[in-house]
């Protein structure tokens, strides 16, 4: 039985990670174990803010004292590991905690991988760290190319073993993300376009935010307080269509397109480049810059396309985990 070491900030979407670790019997040790709180300081840090805020004008105090907090939680979180050795170090993120996590983690790991489900271009200090890792995973393939100098290899995101149970849908579109200006008005040209045609929807569309901000259709709500992972699975289980923005910074699969494989769903998106993946099929995947919605009424009318398992496999996570510890 492998020993791993699994180090990631975020602790909601940790959380599959961690239970697809368990149930196919790695000895997993978490690093970030006790629940990272943000925005909780001191007495002293208060008063500092006060200071930088009110003399200084300098509104920017709280991201240096979280980044301290964080530091020191991090180092609370690495008394655990005295006198541990692991097989394995899988670091999600990696240029999201201190390099002396990363300096620890190598020192008692035989292998050490990391992976970045988010383009280099928004996590460039990744390169700066390199060195500690036997390899570097990368969801993008441009990433590769653009940073040929460091050595990266090509893997998707995955999906957290299948199910083939029937849910009943309840919703024809469903999108969570955090609110942008852009994502509000593609939303909008959607539901446009859904009306235009008098097609009847009934769709459940999030925004994060922790204000209001401004909506002209009841159909999008504002959620402040953030879901977990299993709350955002319930769902995609009770809806027919998953939607996905991408971001501009790169051309890498959200994880809401291996949702979808799990639970076969169709998906409407702006990324182009899933065109090139093999379980692609245009009754499945409709692709639209959010403005030119031509060819959606026939895609809504088709049922969807059952994509061969020996394609779906390989993104479950007991064989994405294997090819990233090969």
């Amino acid at each position: 039985m492998a020993k791993v070491l699994f180090i990631y900030k975020n602790q909601v979407l940790a959380e599959p990670f961690v239970e697809q670790f368990v149930k196919n019997g790695y000895d997993l040790e978490i690093l970030f174990k006790e629940k990272l709180y943000y925005n909780q300081f001191s007495v002293w840090q208060r008063l500092i803010n006060i200071f930088h805020r009110n003399v200084l004008k300098n509104n920017f105090y709280p991201i240096t004292a979280n980044q301290t907090n964080f530091e020191k939680y991090c180092e609370k979180s690495l008394e655990q590991l005295e006198n541990s050795y692991f097989d394995y170090c899988l670091v999600i993120r990696g240029d999201l905690v201190p390099e002396f996590v990363l300096k620890k983690a190598r020192a008692i790991s035989n292998k050490m991988i990391g992976f970045q489900l988010d383009g280099i271009s928004v996590s460039k200090k990744i390169l700066s760290y390199r060195n500690y890792f036997d390899e570097i995973f990368v969801f993008d393939k441009d990433d590769i190319e653009n940073n040929s100098d460091y050595h990266f290899k090509f893997i998707t995101n995955c999906f957290f073993g299948k199910d083939f149970t029937t849910y009943t849908e309840e919703y024809d579109f469903f999108y969570i993300g955090q609110y942008l200006e852009e994502r509000h008005k593609k939303i909008i040209n959607l539901l446009t376009y859904l009306d235009y045609n008098t097609i009847k929807t009934n769709p459940l569309i999030y925004l994060n935010n922790d204000k209001d901000y401004p909506n002209i259709d009841s159909r999008i709500n504002n959620l402040v307080i953030v879901s977990t992972y299993k709350e955002n699975l319930k769902m995609v289980k009770k809806s027919s269509i998953l939607i996905d923005m991408k971001r501009k910074e790169h051309n890498g699969l959200s994880l809401r397109f291996f949702e979808a494989l799990q639970y076969r769903k169709k998906m409407i998106t702006n990324n182009p480049t899933v065109k090139g993946y093999d379980f692609y099929h245009p009754d499945n995947i409709f692709v639209t810059d959010f403005e030119n919605f031509d060819g959606l009424s026939d895609f809504l009318k088709k049922p969807y396309h059952p994509i061969d398992e020996k394609i779906t496999d390989q993104y479950e996570f007991k064989n994405w985990i294997r090819r990233l510890f090969a």
